[in-house]
C-alpha cells in the first residue's frame, strides 16, 4: 500500500479533517494501535489506550494537548521512514 500522506509538505494535515485521518496516517505510518498508543506515551502521553484509539478513529475528541502528542509520534514515525511529517499540530497555520 502506498505512502499517501508521507510525500506531503511538513503540515500539509490539518486537524479540520475527516474524523478518521489520524487512522488514515496511522495505517500509513505501519503502527498498529499498540504501538502508537507506545509512542504516544512515550512523548508523556497519559490517555488510555482504549481511549486514545477511540481518538484516532474520531470516537472521541482529543484535547489539543493529546491530538498534539498523536500527531507528534506519527511525524516521528513518518522521519524514520524518510518521509516529511505531514500530520500538523494543532497550533499550525
Amino acid at each position: 500500500m502506498p505512502l499517501r500522506f508521507a510525500s506531503l509538505p511538513a503540515g500539509a494535515l490539518v486537524d479540520a479533517q475527516p474524523a478518521d485521518l489520524l487512522d488514515q496516517a496511522r495505517q500509513d505510518a505501519g503502527l498498529s494501535q499498540g504501538e502508537l498508543w507506545l509512542r504516544y506515551f512515550g512523548l508523556g502521553g497519559m490517555t488510555p489506550a482504549l481511549e486514545l484509539e477511540a481518538m484516532v478513529f474520531g470516537a472521541l475528541d482529543p484535547s489539543a494537548h493529546d491530538r498534539d502528542l498523536i500527531a507528534h509520534a506519527l511525524n516521528e514515525r513518518f522521519t524514520e521512514l524518510g518521509c516529511n511529517h505531514p500530520v500538523a499540530y494543532c497550533e499550525d497555520p
